[in-house]
């Protein structure tokens, strides 16, 4: 059975061990955020890095498919577009 992992929209194939480990880093390594704000008044610009906390690393979203379903995808390979 494979995973499907959702990332900035798309749904990346994977083992579900594979899909652990990428969890396991974000939460692990990935505790600290970047962001770059702009004061819409004045323009001006300010950087940010802070930490966050495990409930505050958002969502990943994860569906098992199973090897029929992959098997069918992967002959279809990409859509096309019309």
């Amino acid at each position: 059975m494979k995973v499907l992992f959702e990332f900035d929209g798309k749904n990346f194939v994977m083992s579900a061990s594979d899909a652990a480990e990428i969890i396991r880093l974000i939460h692990s390594h990935g505790t600290e955020v970047y962001e770059r704000k702009t004061n819409w008044r004045t323009k001006e610009e300010s950087h940010h890095v802070y930490n966050l906390n495990p409930t505050e690393v958002g969502t990943m979203r994860l569906q098992f498919i199973t090897e029929e379903l992959y098997g069918m995808g992967k002959l279809k390979g990409r859509p096309q577009e019309d």
